[in-house]
Protein backbone atom coordinates (compact mmCIF):
# COMPACT_ATOMS: atom_id res chain seq x y z
CA UNK A 1 0.00 0.00 0.00
CA UNK A 2 1.48 3.31 -1.04
CA UNK A 3 2.10 5.89 1.63
CA UNK A 4 0.11 9.10 1.53
CA UNK A 5 3.06 11.11 0.24
CA UNK A 6 5.50 8.83 -1.58
CA UNK A 7 6.84 5.30 -1.59
CA UNK A 8 10.39 6.59 -1.83
CA UNK A 9 12.03 7.34 1.53
CA UNK A 10 11.25 10.74 2.99
CA UNK A 11 14.27 12.99 2.59
CA UNK A 12 13.35 16.67 2.77
CA UNK A 13 15.96 18.35 4.99
CA UNK A 14 17.89 15.07 5.37
CA UNK A 15 19.97 15.94 2.34
CA UNK A 16 23.68 16.69 1.77
CA UNK A 17 22.78 20.00 0.13
CA UNK A 18 21.03 21.21 3.31
CA UNK A 19 23.51 19.83 5.83
CA UNK A 20 26.75 21.42 4.76
CA UNK A 21 29.81 21.18 6.98
CA UNK A 22 32.91 23.34 6.86
CA UNK A 23 36.25 22.51 5.32
CA UNK A 24 38.20 20.13 7.53
CA UNK A 25 35.07 19.07 9.42
CA UNK A 26 33.60 15.54 9.32
CA UNK A 27 31.03 14.76 6.63
CA UNK A 28 27.42 15.71 7.34
CA UNK A 29 26.36 12.09 7.88
CA UNK A 30 29.11 11.63 10.47
CA UNK A 31 27.90 14.73 12.33
CA UNK A 32 24.31 13.44 12.32
CA UNK A 33 25.32 9.99 13.56
CA UNK A 34 27.37 11.42 16.43
CA UNK A 35 24.57 13.79 17.41
CA UNK A 36 22.04 10.93 17.30
CA UNK A 37 24.30 8.93 19.61
CA UNK A 38 24.68 11.88 21.97
CA UNK A 39 20.94 12.58 22.15
CA UNK A 40 19.68 8.99 22.09
CA UNK A 41 16.25 8.93 23.72
CA UNK A 42 16.00 12.75 23.55
CA UNK A 43 14.48 13.62 20.17
CA UNK A 44 13.50 17.17 21.17
CA UNK A 45 17.05 17.96 22.30
CA UNK A 46 18.36 16.43 19.07
CA UNK A 47 16.08 18.70 17.05
CA UNK A 48 17.30 21.77 18.91
CA UNK A 49 20.94 20.81 18.39
CA UNK A 50 20.34 20.23 14.66
CA UNK A 51 18.54 23.58 14.36
CA UNK A 52 21.44 25.39 16.03
CA UNK A 53 24.07 23.52 14.00
CA UNK A 54 22.61 23.70 10.49
CA UNK A 55 19.58 26.02 10.33
CA UNK A 56 20.30 29.04 12.50
CA UNK A 57 19.59 31.37 9.54
CA UNK A 58 16.36 29.63 8.55
CA UNK A 59 12.89 31.12 9.06
CA UNK A 60 11.73 27.76 10.43
CA UNK A 61 14.77 26.13 12.07
CA UNK A 62 12.76 23.80 14.32
CA UNK A 63 10.64 22.51 11.40
CA UNK A 64 13.65 21.78 9.24
CA UNK A 65 15.49 20.13 12.14
CA UNK A 66 12.53 17.87 12.83
CA UNK A 67 12.45 16.91 9.13
CA UNK A 68 16.09 15.84 9.40
CA UNK A 69 15.14 13.46 12.22
CA UNK A 70 12.12 12.18 10.29
CA UNK A 71 14.36 11.55 7.30
CA UNK A 72 16.69 9.46 9.46
CA UNK A 73 13.89 7.44 11.07
CA UNK A 74 12.80 3.94 10.16
CA UNK A 75 9.48 3.56 8.39
CA UNK A 76 9.04 6.52 6.08
CA UNK A 77 12.68 7.64 6.21
CA UNK A 78 16.11 6.08 5.65
CA UNK A 79 15.93 3.65 8.55
CA UNK A 80 18.98 4.84 10.50
CA UNK A 81 17.29 5.43 13.86
CA UNK A 82 14.22 4.22 15.73
CA UNK A 83 11.55 6.65 16.93
CA UNK A 84 13.41 7.17 20.23
CA UNK A 85 16.58 8.03 18.28
CA UNK A 86 18.34 4.76 19.11
CA UNK A 87 20.21 3.19 16.20
CA UNK A 88 18.73 0.53 13.95
CA UNK A 89 21.02 -2.23 12.70
CA UNK A 90 22.13 -0.22 9.67
CA UNK A 91 22.47 2.88 11.86
CA UNK A 92 24.80 1.01 14.20
CA UNK A 93 26.88 -0.20 11.24
CA UNK A 94 27.21 3.32 9.86
CA UNK A 95 28.13 4.71 13.28
CA UNK A 96 30.91 2.13 13.65
CA UNK A 97 32.27 3.15 10.23
CA UNK A 98 32.19 6.91 10.87
CA UNK A 99 35.98 7.20 11.08
CA UNK A 100 36.24 5.68 7.58
CA UNK A 101 33.95 7.96 5.62
CA UNK A 102 34.45 6.19 2.28
CA UNK A 103 33.39 2.83 3.72
CA UNK A 104 30.54 4.48 5.62
CA UNK A 105 29.09 6.07 2.46
CA UNK A 106 29.53 2.81 0.54
CA UNK A 107 27.56 0.93 3.19
CA UNK A 108 24.87 3.62 3.15
CA UNK A 109 24.69 3.43 -0.66
CA UNK A 110 24.23 -0.35 -0.55
CA UNK A 111 21.43 0.15 1.98
CA UNK A 112 19.75 2.71 -0.30
CA UNK A 113 20.12 0.56 -3.41
CA UNK A 114 18.97 -2.72 -1.91
CA UNK A 115 16.54 -1.73 0.83
CA UNK A 116 15.14 1.67 -0.18
CA UNK A 117 14.30 1.12 -3.87
CA UNK A 118 17.46 2.77 -5.16
CA UNK A 119 18.16 -0.04 -7.65
CA UNK A 120 14.65 0.30 -9.01
CA UNK A 121 15.27 3.94 -9.83
CA UNK A 122 18.71 3.22 -11.34
CA UNK A 123 17.18 0.58 -13.62
CA UNK A 124 14.39 2.95 -14.62
CA UNK A 125 16.97 5.58 -15.56
CA UNK A 126 18.71 3.00 -17.75
CA UNK A 127 15.35 2.11 -19.31
CA UNK A 128 14.67 5.74 -20.19
CA UNK A 129 18.17 6.21 -21.59
CA UNK A 130 17.82 3.06 -23.73
CA UNK A 131 14.51 4.32 -25.11
CA UNK A 132 15.96 7.74 -25.90
CA UNK A 133 13.65 9.47 -23.42
CA UNK A 134 14.70 12.29 -21.11
CA UNK A 135 15.63 11.24 -17.58
CA UNK A 136 13.61 13.98 -15.94
CA UNK A 137 12.08 13.65 -12.49
CA UNK A 138 8.63 13.59 -14.11
CA UNK A 139 9.53 10.65 -16.36
CA UNK A 140 11.18 8.77 -13.48
CA UNK A 141 8.09 9.23 -11.29
CA UNK A 142 5.82 8.09 -14.12
CA UNK A 143 7.89 4.93 -14.62
CA UNK A 144 7.84 4.19 -10.87
CA UNK A 145 4.06 4.41 -10.95
CA UNK A 146 3.71 2.25 -14.07
CA UNK A 147 6.27 -0.42 -13.23
CA UNK A 148 5.97 -0.73 -9.45
CA UNK A 149 2.66 0.88 -8.59
CA UNK A 150 4.45 3.48 -6.47
CA UNK A 151 2.66 6.60 -5.37
CA UNK A 152 5.10 9.44 -5.91
CA UNK A 153 3.74 12.88 -5.18
CA UNK A 154 4.17 15.15 -8.19
CA UNK A 155 5.88 17.83 -6.08
CA UNK A 156 8.10 15.34 -4.24
CA UNK A 157 11.86 15.80 -4.53
CA UNK A 158 12.78 12.72 -2.47
CA UNK A 159 14.59 11.07 -5.39
CA UNK A 160 16.83 14.13 -5.74
CA UNK A 161 17.93 13.72 -2.12
CA UNK A 162 18.50 9.99 -2.58
CA UNK A 163 20.53 10.74 -5.69
CA UNK A 164 22.69 13.15 -3.69
CA UNK A 165 23.51 10.46 -1.10
CA UNK A 166 24.37 7.95 -3.86
CA UNK A 167 26.60 10.56 -5.49
CA UNK A 168 28.83 10.38 -2.41
CA UNK A 169 30.11 7.04 -3.77
CA UNK A 170 30.33 8.07 -7.42
CA UNK A 171 27.43 5.89 -8.55
CA UNK A 172 25.65 8.83 -10.14
CA UNK A 173 26.17 12.53 -10.77
CA UNK A 174 24.00 15.38 -9.49
CA UNK A 175 22.87 18.80 -10.62
CA UNK A 176 21.31 18.13 -14.05
CA UNK A 177 18.69 15.75 -15.46
CA UNK A 178 21.30 14.21 -17.79
CA UNK A 179 22.57 11.22 -15.84
CA UNK A 180 26.07 9.80 -15.78
CA UNK A 181 25.84 6.34 -14.21
CA UNK A 182 29.03 4.55 -13.21
CA UNK A 183 28.04 0.93 -13.86
CA UNK A 184 31.37 -0.46 -12.66
CA UNK A 185 30.97 1.37 -9.36
CA UNK A 186 27.43 0.06 -9.08
CA UNK A 187 28.63 -3.51 -9.59
CA UNK A 188 31.31 -3.03 -6.93
CA UNK A 189 28.66 -2.01 -4.42
CA UNK A 190 25.85 -4.49 -5.07
CA UNK A 191 27.84 -7.37 -6.56
CA UNK A 192 25.87 -7.71 -9.80
CA UNK A 193 26.15 -5.82 -13.08
CA UNK A 194 23.39 -4.33 -15.23
CA UNK A 195 23.55 -7.12 -17.80
CA UNK A 196 22.91 -9.75 -15.12
CA UNK A 197 19.98 -7.76 -13.75
CA UNK A 198 18.60 -7.45 -17.27
CA UNK A 199 18.88 -11.21 -17.79
CA UNK A 200 17.15 -11.95 -14.48
CA UNK A 201 14.35 -9.56 -15.38
CA UNK A 202 13.80 -11.47 -18.61
CA UNK A 203 13.14 -14.77 -16.85
CA UNK A 204 9.60 -16.04 -16.44
CA UNK A 205 7.81 -15.53 -13.14
CA UNK A 206 8.22 -19.25 -12.35
CA UNK A 207 11.97 -19.16 -13.04
CA UNK A 208 12.43 -16.05 -10.91
CA UNK A 209 10.42 -17.61 -8.09
CA UNK A 210 12.52 -20.79 -8.15
CA UNK A 211 15.71 -18.70 -7.92
CA UNK A 212 14.23 -16.68 -5.05
CA UNK A 213 13.48 -19.91 -3.20
CA UNK A 214 17.02 -21.11 -3.85
CA UNK A 215 18.47 -17.83 -2.57
CA UNK A 216 16.24 -18.02 0.50
CA UNK A 217 17.47 -21.53 1.35
CA UNK A 218 21.09 -20.82 0.30
CA UNK A 219 22.05 -24.53 0.27
CA UNK A 220 25.63 -25.65 0.93
CA UNK A 221 25.22 -28.83 -1.14
CA UNK A 222 22.96 -30.12 -3.97
CA UNK A 223 19.30 -30.02 -2.95
CA UNK A 224 16.24 -31.80 -4.43
CA UNK A 225 14.27 -29.48 -6.68
CA UNK A 226 11.10 -30.53 -4.85
CA UNK A 227 12.40 -28.92 -1.64
CA UNK A 228 13.20 -25.66 -3.42
CA UNK A 229 9.79 -25.72 -5.10
CA UNK A 230 7.94 -26.21 -1.80
CA UNK A 231 9.76 -23.37 -0.08
CA UNK A 232 9.38 -21.03 -3.06
CA UNK A 233 5.66 -21.69 -3.44
CA UNK A 234 5.04 -21.18 0.27
CA UNK A 235 7.17 -18.04 0.50
CA UNK A 236 6.07 -16.26 -2.67
CA UNK A 237 2.65 -17.68 -3.59
CA UNK A 238 3.55 -18.71 -7.14
CA UNK A 239 2.68 -22.22 -8.32
CA UNK A 240 5.62 -24.07 -9.89
CA UNK A 241 4.59 -26.96 -12.18
CA UNK A 242 6.47 -30.08 -11.04
CA UNK A 243 5.40 -32.12 -14.09
CA UNK A 244 7.32 -29.89 -16.52
CA UNK A 245 9.85 -28.38 -14.15
CA UNK A 246 12.84 -29.55 -16.21
CA UNK A 247 11.69 -27.89 -19.43
CA UNK A 248 10.10 -24.78 -17.96
CA UNK A 249 12.47 -23.96 -15.11
CA UNK A 250 15.61 -26.08 -14.65
CA UNK A 251 16.89 -26.14 -18.23
CA UNK A 252 16.48 -22.37 -18.83
CA UNK A 253 18.17 -21.57 -15.50
CA UNK A 254 21.03 -23.91 -16.34
CA UNK A 255 21.37 -22.32 -19.79
CA UNK A 256 21.56 -18.93 -18.07
CA UNK A 257 24.38 -20.17 -15.84
CA UNK A 258 22.65 -19.91 -12.45
CA UNK A 259 22.31 -23.60 -11.57
CA UNK A 260 23.37 -27.08 -12.52
CA UNK A 261 21.06 -30.03 -12.07
CA UNK A 262 21.05 -33.78 -12.54
CA UNK A 263 18.88 -36.80 -11.94
CA UNK A 264 20.64 -38.83 -9.22
CA UNK A 265 19.24 -42.14 -10.49
CA UNK A 266 17.56 -43.79 -13.43
CA UNK A 267 14.35 -44.21 -11.45
CA UNK A 268 11.52 -42.18 -12.94
CA UNK A 269 9.91 -39.77 -10.52
CA UNK A 270 12.96 -39.22 -8.33
CA UNK A 271 13.55 -35.52 -7.64
CA UNK A 272 16.39 -33.84 -9.49
CA UNK A 273 19.30 -32.42 -7.51
CA UNK A 274 19.93 -28.71 -8.00
CA UNK A 275 23.12 -26.83 -7.15
CA UNK A 276 23.80 -23.09 -7.49
CA UNK A 277 26.79 -22.11 -9.63
CA UNK A 278 29.48 -19.59 -8.70
CA UNK A 279 27.48 -17.05 -10.71
CA UNK A 280 24.63 -17.39 -8.23
CA UNK A 281 25.43 -15.71 -4.91
CA UNK A 282 22.43 -15.89 -2.60
CA UNK A 283 23.31 -12.77 -0.62
CA UNK A 284 23.59 -10.77 -3.84
CA UNK A 285 20.70 -12.33 -5.74
CA UNK A 286 18.09 -12.17 -3.00
CA UNK A 287 17.57 -8.36 -2.99
CA UNK A 288 17.94 -8.14 -6.77
CA UNK A 289 15.29 -10.80 -7.35
CA UNK A 290 13.04 -9.18 -4.77
CA UNK A 291 13.23 -5.89 -6.67
CA UNK A 292 12.46 -7.62 -9.95
CA UNK A 293 9.52 -9.55 -8.50
CA UNK A 294 7.85 -6.29 -7.45
CA UNK A 295 7.98 -4.97 -10.97
CA UNK A 296 4.98 -5.25 -13.29
CA UNK A 297 4.47 -4.57 -16.94
CA UNK A 298 6.91 -4.87 -19.79
CA UNK A 299 9.86 -7.23 -19.32
CA UNK A 300 12.92 -5.03 -19.00
CA UNK A 301 14.86 -6.64 -21.89
CA UNK A 302 12.11 -5.35 -24.17
CA UNK A 303 13.21 -1.80 -23.46
CA UNK A 304 16.84 -2.38 -24.40
CA UNK A 305 16.88 -4.30 -27.74
CA UNK A 306 16.93 -2.73 -31.21
CA UNK A 307 14.73 -4.11 -33.99
CA UNK A 308 17.84 -5.42 -35.79
CA UNK A 309 18.79 -7.38 -32.68
CA UNK A 310 15.25 -8.69 -32.40
CA UNK A 311 15.29 -9.87 -36.03
CA UNK A 312 18.57 -11.71 -35.47
CA UNK A 313 17.16 -13.50 -32.43
CA UNK A 314 13.98 -14.46 -34.28
CA UNK A 315 16.21 -16.60 -36.51
CA UNK A 316 18.04 -18.21 -33.58
CA UNK A 317 18.31 -21.99 -33.21
CA UNK A 318 17.20 -21.61 -29.59
CA UNK A 319 13.42 -21.75 -29.20
CA UNK A 320 13.77 -19.94 -25.87
CA UNK A 321 15.66 -17.07 -27.49
CA UNK A 322 13.16 -16.89 -30.36
CA UNK A 323 10.31 -16.79 -27.88
CA UNK A 324 11.83 -13.93 -25.90
CA UNK A 325 12.58 -12.04 -29.13
CA UNK A 326 8.99 -12.41 -30.31
CA UNK A 327 7.66 -11.10 -26.98
CA UNK A 328 10.09 -8.22 -27.24
CA UNK A 329 8.88 -7.37 -30.73
CA UNK A 330 5.21 -7.31 -29.75
CA UNK A 331 5.62 -5.09 -26.72
CA UNK A 332 8.19 -2.79 -28.30
CA UNK A 333 5.77 -2.02 -31.14
CA UNK A 334 3.05 -1.33 -28.58
CA UNK A 335 5.27 1.06 -26.65
CA UNK A 336 6.17 2.91 -29.86
CA UNK A 337 2.43 3.46 -30.29
CA UNK A 338 2.14 4.87 -26.76
CA UNK A 339 0.20 1.88 -25.42
CA UNK A 340 0.30 0.55 -21.85
CA UNK A 341 1.16 -3.10 -21.22
CA UNK A 342 -1.89 -4.97 -19.88
CA UNK A 343 -0.79 -8.60 -20.02
CA UNK A 344 0.16 -11.66 -22.04
CA UNK A 345 -2.42 -13.90 -23.65
CA UNK A 346 0.11 -16.25 -25.28
CA UNK A 347 3.83 -16.08 -24.52
CA UNK A 348 6.45 -16.85 -27.14
CA UNK A 349 8.48 -19.02 -24.79
CA UNK A 350 5.54 -21.42 -24.54
CA UNK A 351 5.06 -21.66 -28.31
CA UNK A 352 8.68 -22.34 -29.22
CA UNK A 353 9.07 -18.84 -30.60
CA UNK A 354 6.38 -19.28 -33.28
CA UNK A 355 3.79 -16.80 -32.00
CA UNK A 356 2.95 -14.39 -29.21
CA UNK A 357 -0.10 -12.38 -28.18
CA UNK A 358 0.09 -9.32 -25.96
CA UNK A 359 -2.78 -7.12 -24.80
CA UNK A 360 -2.07 -3.40 -24.48
CA UNK A 361 -4.35 -0.52 -23.58
CA UNK A 362 -4.68 3.02 -24.85
CA UNK A 363 -5.77 5.44 -22.14
CA UNK A 364 -6.20 8.99 -23.34
CA UNK A 365 -9.42 10.94 -23.69
CA UNK A 366 -11.08 7.55 -24.13
CA UNK A 367 -10.14 3.90 -23.55
CA UNK A 368 -9.07 1.52 -26.30
CA UNK A 369 -7.75 -2.04 -26.19
CA UNK A 370 -5.17 -3.39 -28.61
CA UNK A 371 -4.35 -7.01 -29.32
CA UNK A 372 -0.88 -7.39 -30.86
CA UNK A 373 -0.23 -10.79 -32.46
CA UNK A 374 3.19 -11.66 -33.87
CA UNK A 375 3.81 -14.71 -36.04
CA UNK A 376 7.31 -16.06 -36.64
CA UNK A 377 6.43 -18.66 -39.29
CA UNK A 378 7.64 -19.30 -42.84
CA UNK A 379 4.18 -19.34 -44.44
CA UNK A 380 1.83 -16.42 -45.00
CA UNK A 381 -0.86 -15.59 -42.46
CA UNK A 382 -4.05 -17.42 -43.38
CA UNK A 383 -7.74 -16.83 -42.77
CA UNK A 384 -7.75 -19.19 -39.79
CA UNK A 385 -5.12 -17.08 -38.03
CA UNK A 386 -7.14 -13.89 -38.44
CA UNK A 387 -10.38 -15.65 -37.47
CA UNK A 388 -8.87 -16.88 -34.22
CA UNK A 389 -7.74 -13.37 -33.26
CA UNK A 390 -11.20 -12.00 -34.06
CA UNK A 391 -12.79 -14.58 -31.76
CA UNK A 392 -10.41 -13.65 -28.95
CA UNK A 393 -11.02 -9.94 -29.57
CA UNK A 394 -14.73 -10.44 -29.02
CA UNK A 395 -14.04 -11.97 -25.61
CA UNK A 396 -11.50 -9.31 -24.59
CA UNK A 397 -13.57 -6.44 -26.03
CA UNK A 398 -10.64 -5.45 -28.18
CA UNK A 399 -10.98 -2.43 -30.46
CA UNK A 400 -7.87 -2.95 -32.59
CA UNK A 401 -6.04 -6.08 -33.71
CA UNK A 402 -2.49 -5.58 -34.98
CA UNK A 403 -1.07 -8.67 -36.69
CA UNK A 404 2.66 -8.81 -37.42
CA UNK A 405 3.65 -11.40 -40.02
CA UNK A 406 7.30 -11.79 -40.95
CA UNK A 407 6.48 -13.70 -44.15
CA UNK A 408 3.35 -12.03 -45.43
CA UNK A 409 -0.42 -12.22 -45.69
CA UNK A 410 -2.59 -14.39 -47.94
CA UNK A 411 -5.24 -12.75 -50.10
CA UNK A 412 -8.01 -14.77 -48.48
CA UNK A 413 -6.94 -13.63 -45.01
CA UNK A 414 -7.09 -9.99 -46.07
CA UNK A 415 -10.53 -10.46 -47.65
CA UNK A 416 -11.77 -12.09 -44.45
CA UNK A 417 -10.42 -9.20 -42.36
CA UNK A 418 -12.15 -6.71 -44.65
CA UNK A 419 -15.46 -8.53 -44.32
CA UNK A 420 -15.20 -8.53 -40.51
CA UNK A 421 -14.35 -4.83 -40.38
CA UNK A 422 -17.35 -3.89 -42.53
CA UNK A 423 -19.74 -5.42 -40.03
CA UNK A 424 -18.04 -5.21 -36.61
CA UNK A 425 -16.50 -2.52 -34.40
CA UNK A 426 -13.00 -3.93 -34.84
CA UNK A 427 -10.04 -2.60 -36.80
CA UNK A 428 -7.51 -5.15 -38.09
CA UNK A 429 -4.08 -3.79 -39.04
CA UNK A 430 -1.18 -5.66 -40.62
CA UNK A 431 2.61 -5.24 -40.51
CA UNK A 432 5.10 -7.26 -42.55
CA UNK A 433 8.73 -8.29 -42.17
CA UNK A 434 9.90 -5.54 -44.52
CA UNK A 435 8.33 -2.97 -42.20
CA UNK A 436 10.32 -4.21 -39.21
CA UNK A 437 13.61 -3.68 -41.04
CA UNK A 438 12.97 0.07 -41.17
CA UNK A 439 11.97 0.82 -37.58
CA UNK A 440 15.49 1.41 -36.21
CA UNK A 441 16.47 3.86 -38.96
CA UNK A 442 13.03 5.43 -39.34
CA UNK A 443 10.84 4.99 -36.23
CA UNK A 444 8.21 7.13 -37.95
CA UNK A 445 7.73 4.32 -40.51
CA UNK A 446 5.50 2.54 -37.98
CA UNK A 447 3.12 5.48 -37.70
CA UNK A 448 3.16 6.02 -41.47
CA UNK A 449 2.38 2.37 -42.20
CA UNK A 450 -0.44 2.21 -39.69
CA UNK A 451 -1.82 5.51 -41.00
CA UNK A 452 -2.05 3.92 -44.45
CA UNK A 453 -3.81 0.93 -42.88
CA UNK A 454 -6.19 3.26 -41.04
CA UNK A 455 -7.07 5.09 -44.26
CA UNK A 456 -7.81 1.76 -45.92
CA UNK A 457 -10.09 0.79 -43.02
CA UNK A 458 -11.81 4.17 -43.17
CA UNK A 459 -12.76 3.43 -46.77
CA UNK A 460 -14.12 0.03 -45.78
CA UNK A 461 -16.21 1.50 -42.98
CA UNK A 462 -17.43 4.54 -44.91
CA UNK A 463 -21.05 5.40 -44.06
CA UNK A 464 -23.71 6.07 -46.68
CA UNK A 465 -26.88 8.11 -46.17
CA UNK A 466 -28.91 5.21 -44.89
CA UNK A 467 -26.39 4.77 -42.07
CA UNK A 468 -26.53 8.42 -41.05
CA UNK A 469 -28.46 9.67 -38.05
CA UNK A 470 -29.51 13.31 -37.75
CA UNK A 471 -31.38 15.39 -35.22
CA UNK A 472 -35.12 15.87 -35.92
CA UNK A 473 -37.04 19.05 -35.06
CA UNK A 474 -37.05 18.43 -31.35
CA UNK A 475 -38.48 14.94 -31.80
CA UNK A 476 -35.42 12.83 -31.22
CA UNK A 477 -33.44 11.27 -34.05
CA UNK A 478 -34.61 10.11 -37.49
CA UNK A 479 -33.08 7.51 -39.76
CA UNK A 480 -33.27 8.10 -43.50
CA UNK A 481 -34.94 5.18 -45.35
CA UNK A 482 -36.58 5.64 -48.77
CA UNK A 483 -38.83 2.58 -48.71
CA UNK A 484 -40.17 3.35 -45.23
CA UNK A 485 -40.94 6.95 -46.23
CA UNK A 486 -42.93 5.89 -49.29
CA UNK A 487 -44.88 3.32 -47.33
CA UNK A 488 -45.72 5.75 -44.52
CA UNK A 489 -47.21 8.39 -46.87
CA UNK A 490 -48.60 6.08 -49.55
CA UNK A 491 -52.22 7.25 -49.16
CA UNK A 492 -51.31 10.93 -49.23
CA UNK A 493 -49.30 10.72 -52.41
CA UNK A 494 -51.12 7.95 -54.24
CA UNK A 495 -53.09 10.26 -56.54
CA UNK A 496 -49.92 12.04 -57.53
CA UNK A 497 -48.01 8.97 -58.56
CA UNK A 498 -50.76 6.99 -60.34
CA UNK A 499 -51.97 7.85 -63.88
CA UNK A 500 -55.85 7.94 -64.24
CA UNK A 501 -55.74 5.92 -67.47
CA UNK A 502 -53.73 3.26 -65.70
CA UNK A 503 -56.37 3.21 -62.96
CA UNK A 504 -59.21 2.72 -65.51
CA UNK A 505 -57.30 0.00 -67.28
CA UNK A 506 -56.65 -1.76 -64.01
CA UNK A 507 -60.40 -1.67 -63.21
CA UNK A 508 -61.42 -3.18 -66.59
CA UNK A 509 -59.07 -6.02 -65.89
CA UNK A 510 -61.66 -7.23 -63.37
CA UNK A 511 -64.79 -6.74 -65.63
CA UNK A 512 -66.52 -9.95 -66.92
CA UNK A 513 -65.94 -10.88 -70.57
CA UNK A 514 -68.93 -10.24 -72.89
CA UNK A 515 -68.67 -13.82 -74.17
CA UNK A 516 -68.98 -15.36 -70.73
Amino acid sequence: MAREDTDLPFGDAFSPAQLETGKGEPAELVVLLEMAKKYEGQPDDFDQAIADRFFSDSNEPSVRAKNVRLGMREGAGYGIVHEDLSFTEIGEELYELRDDEESMFEQFAVHILQELHGMKVIQIIEDLMAEGRQTTNANIKEALRNQYGFHVDRTSNHWSQMRAWLAKTGVVNTGIHIYDLDRNRLEELVGVDSDAILELDGLTEEQQTFLRGLALIDPVKPIPNTEVRKVAEAAYGVELPQSKISDLILNPLEDSGYITWKNPSDVTGKPNLVEPTDQFEAEVMKPVLEDISERTGVPRPVLRLSFDEISERLDSDSTHEKGVALETLAVKIGRMLGLEFAGWRVRGQKTGGSEVDVVMDEVDTTFGRWQIQCKNIKDDLETKHVAREVGIARMLQTNTILMVARSGLSGDAKLYANRIMRHENISILFLHGDDLDQFDERPEHLAETLQDEANRIKTLKRLDRRDMVEEGDGEGKMTYDEEEALEEYQEDIAEYITDEEDVQNSLTDFAPDEDS
